[in-house]
């Protein structure tokens, strides 16, 4: 070992010296930057940390949000679709009343012109009864040659009319 020491010229007390310098500086070297460094570095892993569950979190409440969202335009579009269904129900039932309306209406029309057909139906006859009679007086009158009086002209209209 001497032949070592001699060889590469190595001094103990150099040595020695240089191992406590060494020391001091990695000493040092933790204390004042590996340290810091490494308090620096676990924060910003913390950090990190922090804004993934945050990212995971937020990414979680946008799915729970779109599924909502999804699930409220669906419920949308079968209100629309109930809503549609409603209004063509309704308005098939409007359709409905209104052709019943109508009907009644033409109904009642034609039942007020057969009522006003009958009336002077029953008018028409009323007259040409009368004009019958009054044939029948003139025929009688001159059959007769003479005129008869009011009675007999009441009695002849009314046999007259009996008859037809």
């Amino acid at each position: 070992m001497d032949e070592l020491i001699k060889t590469f010229h190595i001094d103990w007390q150099l040595l020695i010296a240089q191992l406590v310098n060494f020391g001091i500086v990695l000493y040092v070297l933790y204390r004042f930057a590996l340290k810091p460094l490494m308090k620096a570095m676990d924060k910003r892993s913390k950090a990190i940390a922090k804004s993934l569950e945050d990212a995971k979190r937020i990414e979680t409440n946008l799915m729970m949000s779109n599924e909502e969202r999804e699930r409220n335009v669906l419920e949308a579009k079968k209100e629309a679709s109930r809503i549609i269904e409603s209004a063509r129900t309704e308005g098939k039932k409007q359709a409905e009343e209104t052709v019943d309306k109508a009907k009644d209406e033409v109904k009642a029309v034609i039942e007020d012109a057969k009522s006003q057909i009958q009336n002077e139906k029953e008018a028409m006859l009323e007259e040409v009864k009368q004009e019958v009679g009054d044939l029948v007086v003139k025929a009688t009158e001159k059959v007769l040659g003479e005129v008869v009086d009011g009675k007999v002209d009441a009695e002849l209209i009314k046999k007259a009319m009996a008859k037809n």
